[in-house]
């Protein structure tokens, strides 16, 4: 949102929970502990990731969205050093993915808080043992009787551990690991 003045937006606070990761490791999300959900761009994982730390104090700018309790960062201003402004990706960013060595993974857990894509759409989940599931958003339109805090749901999908947690990217859901079926095409 490199168009939007973030001095003239509102500021928001809170303490830094953990990161929440897209389906390839980067940081793409702030969850704060009184459960504010905020969207950050993955091009600024890296700045992200060397200036914040879970538990600190963080300011950020953004837009609220209206119908899911997601701010979609503009700025973020850690409690120490320079802000990190979106001033959206710069020609071709790196990316510093960690290594996919393939493993595919059934896994089972509950449901602790669904994740949102900046315009507020479900994008995924995240398990009580701090797992955090990928799956696109059209499957979880398809799925969002089975995407309910607190339900237990069986996942398959490519693992991928991070220095800050574990990530699956999903590309088979069910009631357990007994239960699996691919996620819904996408419809044309």
């Amino acid at each position: 949102m490199h168009h939007l003045d973030p001095d003239r937006l509102p500021v928001t606070r809170g303490a830094l929970n953990r990161f929440l990761l897209n389906g390839h490791g980067d940081i793409d999300g702030l969850l704060f502990d009184d459960g504010t959900e905020v969207h950050t761009p993955p091009h600024l994982s890296a700045a992200i990731a060397k200036a914040l730390k879970p538990g600190v104090v963080v300011e950020v700018r953004g837009v609220a969205l209206r119908e899911v309790d997601l701010l979609v960062a503009v700025a973020i201003d850690p409690p120490k050093g320079k802000r990190i402004l979106d001033e959206g990706p710069r020609g071709t960013h790196e990316k510093h993915h960690p290594e996919d060595d393939g493993s595919r993974w059934l896994y089972e857990g509950d449901i602790a808080r669904l994740l949102h894509g900046p315009k507020g759409n479900v994008h995924g989940f995240l398990l009580e043992d701090g797992v955090t599931v990928r799956i696109p958003p059209h499957a979880a339109d398809a799925l969002a009787e089975q995407l309910v805090v607190g339900q237990s749901i069986g996942v398959e999908g490519r693992w991928l551990d991070t220095p800050h947690g574990a990530v699956i990217q999903a590309d088979g859901i069910g009631a357990d690991v007994d239960s699996i079926e691919p996620l819904p095409k996408k419809k044309h």
